[in-house]
């Protein structure tokens, strides 16, 4: 092994007194042994395991490539379902926004519904124009439906009272 001096500072207390040197161990690689013949089974196994070692054999190759085109693949899909979301949502809002308005305008309208007559204005209307009467007693008569709650009139009622 080959060493190299280097050089330390040796300090005693807060001074520095003098300078030692230590030896420096250096790894030196052992050369690989080439193969003696072409033809001969050391060199074919050492070239079946360097071509092995490479790492990138038509296995690895054709895996990552799959890897890599599911990756691609869902990264699309997500962001189409991230943008079909999105639109979705800005839909929403729209219509949310709509119904907002349309509702107040339908409370508007129902406020001047609700003022547009008065209880006495109903009553001068119907007596006025449309010539009708409060009813009198005995004018009201009371009719049992046993069919059920709708009653059509195609005739008179009986005379019985109830």
């Amino acid at each position: 092994m080959a060493y190299r001096e280097r050089n330390f500072y040796v300090e005693e207390g807060g001074a520095v007194r003098k300078i030692e040197t230590f030896p420096r161990r250096e790894r030196v690689r052992k050369p690989v042994a080439a193969p003696k013949k072409r033809g001969s089974k050391t060199y074919k196994k050492a070239a079946r395991e360097a071509q092995k070692s490479a790492g990138f054999d038509l296995k690895y190759t054709v895996i990552l490539a799959v890897m890599v085109l599911a990756v691609v693949v869902s990264c699309v899909v997500m962001l189409s379902v991230q943008s079909s979301v999105e639109s979705k949502e800005k839909r929403i809002e729209s219509l949310q926004v709509e119904l907002q308005d349309i509702q107040a305008d339908n409370a508007a309208f129902e406020n001047k519904l609700n003022s547009m007559y008065s209880l006495e204005d109903v009553y001068t209307i119907a007596t006025s124009e449309l010539g009708m009467v409060y009813s009198e007693n005995g004018q009201i008569r009371y009719y049992e439906n046993e069919q059920g709650d709708y009653v059509k009139q195609y005739s008179d009622v009986p005379e019985t009272t109830h």
